[in-house]
């Protein structure tokens, strides 16, 4: 399995990307790591990380945003080039990820016919927040006017991992054609999430992935750590290289304890179905 991580332009993405990577490395001491693939148009910026690096020009990102400029087309496309000059599946991660355990778990996830998203966030018609609101207007919006219809109980599923064989790559023109159908009716950061959670479930076995990845996008967490990470990777280059990832490792944003006394509550809650219409995150696992 190769992984596969996209970073345009310089910024604090760059070392999330870098900090990701030192997460990987923690958790295959004792096995062979996996390939990890960086498409970057800043070469330089990884060079000394234990990854190949692929370089992608700003014109050749710019033609990938596509006709609205909108960044996370990026995703479809680079997916799409390196499962077209692979055999092997693919594992795209945002830069926003560590790994809670060796990536070996996935492996029997990825085959022909079956693929792995981050997790099952919630339904289109249930989850209560302003993104899901602004999505549902737009679906209304999209269903008045294209010959296909999407169905308002349609479930969202997280992209900040996804996982496919190259057995089913016909399958992302198909993503990258709604996903420019969605973003000429609005600017939802989320749309190629939802074409993906849309093409993908329909068409093959989806399964999760959070068991092994945590994805960090939560504000709460997100925002604190964003904060600290200039900082925490200066330290690290203290660190002797032999121990820099597990101290890396060690530094890695997680929920409070308090934080997961109330997510085990809510668990619970919806469970016994006394609650619904919330957005699941990889805290909702603890």
């Amino acid at each position: 399995m190769k992984l596969l991580f996209l970073s345009y332009g310089r910024g604090l993405h760059q070392h999330e990307v870098a900090f990701a990577v030192h997460t990987i490395r923690w958790h295959h001491r004792f096995e062979p790591v996996p390939e990890v693939i960086v498409y970057t148009d800043d070469p330089e910026f990884f060079a000394r990380l234990p990854v190949t690096v692929h370089y992608v020009s700003t014109e050749q990102w710019n033609v990938w945003s596509g006709p609205q400029a909108f960044n996370h087309r990026r995703k479809i496309l680079a997916l799409q080039h390196l499962l077209d000059n692979s055999t092997e599946p693919v594992l795209l991660l945002d830069g926003d990820t560590w790994l809670r355990c060796p990536l070996r778990l996935l492996e029997s996830r990825i085959a022909p016919g079956h693929a792995v998203m981050h997790i099952k966030e919630g339904r289109l018609d249930q989850v209560h927040s302003p993104i899901y609101s602004s999505l549902r207007s737009l679906i209304s919006e999209y269903n008045a006017t294209a010959s296909s219809h999407i169905a308002a109980h349609s479930w969202m599923w997280n992209a900040g991992v996804i996982g496919m064989h190259p057995a089913d790559k016909s399958l992302l023109p198909r993503v990258l054609a709604l996903t420019d159908s969605l973003c000429s009716l609005g600017s939802l950061h989320v749309l190629e999430q939802f074409a993906f959670s849309l093409v993908l479930q329909s068409s093959l076995h989806l399964s999760e992935a959070s068991d092994v990845v945590f994805h960090y996008w939560p504000p709460y967490l997100h925002t604190p750590f964003k904060h600290r990470l200039l900082a925490l990777m200066s330290e690290a280059m203290l660190v002797p290289e032999p121990r820099r990832s597990d101290f890396l490792y060690r530094n890695r944003p997680q929920p409070s304890l308090q934080r997961r006394g109330r997510v085990l509550v809510r668990s619970l809650l919806e469970w016994t179905g006394l609650i619904q219409g919330y957005c699941r995150s990889s805290d909702s696992l603890w």
